[in-house]
């Protein structure tokens, strides 16, 4: 098969859904070294000094992991532990505190203006626990006004723990509703209830919160086309500015009593197609994969750092992934939440694929000449242009006003597809690079997706035999 065939196969396959992964997801966690916080903090500071681009990074956000939860849900693939005692959140309180105080020094200078809790269930934490959190990142991190998003399951949230994060700069608050139907809900291991999420919905209304997020979920068993519409529209009217509709995947639990994989497959896109049809009528706009806004969704943390580059992230906790863009990729081990210190997974990134990264993710939704040319002092045209040509050519790509766009939406969700995309825009040698970086660490014996948890959350063992055995 011709390369131009090759790829142009590929590109068409994937005009569907917007939905980037970054290679890093995979390949750059999954062969990172074995390295010390303070090898981090090292690599950051020496980029610093040295590199103009990461100098020019001047924000961070903050991110913290709660891997605690009061149970398991079945439908969850986070990283999460069952939490036995709780005395057991104020020793992982003690670590997230220490890893805060070590990297700090690495991020000095940036504004950590905001901060992500995640899980987990950070609504698990009581008042005392929260302070204890939020105090130690003013120590380490100061900032004025700082924005709190949080993370919380209706279940374990309170009227008092909402006015405590009001009075410390909550933003954004995302509800774990998931549906409104209690027997579905039971169904999948979560027992809340219809009034408790609705209450945690208008409270927060009430309590003047700028963003509030409602999480739902489409293809739950026993679930309906029919339900999903009117779960959504009771959110909106109850004030939902920000909603994300995710497709269920549970392994453990797929499908409803008699219903085929097929049958299941039908009716799950049949809701996120509805619910993205009433979302739109509703004066929402897309703004990521599952993701509806009514207005600009407050922080988004992960599209600045991950896809724009414009935010360095600061990560705590067990699976927390944090970077300095063209400096250093790092992952928190996986070891037990309550470990002393738990070990750091780091690679350093390079200029050229801090660029290449960058231009992938703007075409999305535009990539600037000039914008380019300002962030890295290097030409776009030098950079990619024969590769925007190639894909302008086959109408993938159209230029105007000295900006580059997807003719589309794309979909790159595997190393296949990034690497499809990356032979187009920036050649074989890019490739090639980003191969022989990687070659050194890999051990073709070892299996990747059993070794390592992160790994196997985001990528299936085949693809390191399609990335290094097969040439791609």
């Amino acid at each position: 098969m011709t390369k131009d065939n090759y790829d142009k196969r590929n590109f068409l396959f994937f005009i569907n859904e917007t939905h980037p992964v970054s290679i890093e997801d995979s390949l750059t966690g999954a062969l990172a070294s074995p390295s010390s916080w303070d090898a981090v903090a090292a690599i950051v500071n020496t980029a610093r000094q040295q590199d103009a681009f990461v100098r020019s990074i001047k924000k961070v956000q903050l991110y913290v992991h709660v891997p605690f939860c009061g149970r398991l849900c079945s439908f969850c693939h986070c990283l999460r532990v069952l939490l036995r005692q709780r005395s057991d959140i104020d020793a992982y309180i003690k670590t997230l505190l220490r890893q805060m105080m070590l990297l700090a020094p690495a991020y000095k200078g940036m504004d950590a203006a905001s901060i992500c809790f995640g899980g987990g269930t950070p609504s698990i934490l009581d008042e005392p626990q929260m302070t204890a959190i939020l105090d130690g990142v003013d120590k380490a991190f100061p900032a004025r006004n700082r924005k709190v998003l949080f993370e919380v399951n209706p279940s374990s949230w309170t009227a008092s723990k909402l006015a405590l994060l009001s009075n410390r700069g909550l933003f954004r608050l995302s509800i774990g509703v998931q549906s409104l139907d209690e027997n579905i809900l039971k169904k999948v291991s979560r027992f809340q209830t219809r009034q408790k999420s609705l209450w945690c919905l208008r409270s927060a209304r009430k309590a003047g919160i700028p963003h509030v997020n409602v999480d739902l979920i489409a293809g739950l068993p026993g679930q309906t086309v029919k339900g999903l519409i009117k779960d959504l529209k009771v959110v909106i009217d109850e004030g939902a500015n920000i909603v994300h509709v995710q497709p269920y995947s549970s392994l453990s639990q797929l499908f409803s009593p008699g219903e085929t994989p097929f049958d299941f497959l039908n009716r799950r896109d049949a809701m996120m197609k509805a619910a993205a049809e009433i979302l739109v009528e509703s004066g929402f706009h897309r703004k990521g994969f599952g993701a509806y806004t009514r207005d600009d969704g407050g922080e988004d943390f992960q599209e600045e750092a991950y896809s724009r580059l414009e935010a360095a992230v600061a990560a705590f906790g067990p699976f927390a992934k944090g970077q300095v863009p063209g400096a250093v990729f790092y992952r928190v081990g996986t070891a037990s939440p309550m470990a002393d210190l738990p070990s750091v997974d780091v690679s350093v990134q390079d200029f050229g694929y801090a660029m290449a990264q960058y231009a992938m993710f703007a075409l999305i939704n535009g990539l600037d000449e000039n914008v380019f040319f300002r962030r890295f002092g290097v030409p776009l045209e030098q950079h990619c242009g024969e590769g925007l040509k190639y894909l302008q050519e086959f109408g993938l790509v159209a230029f105007s006003k000295g900006i580059w766009k997807f003719s589309g939406k794309w979909e790159v969700r595997r190393i296949f597809e990034y690497a499809a995309l990356s032979r187009a825009l920036f050649g074989e040698d890019f490739l090639l690079r980003l191969r022989e970086r990687f070659i050194k660490q890999y051990d073709p014996r070892q299996d990747y997706s059993k070794g390592r948890a992160f790994f196997r959350a985001y990528a299936d063992n085949w693809l390191m035999t399609l990335y290094y055995q097969m040439g791609v």
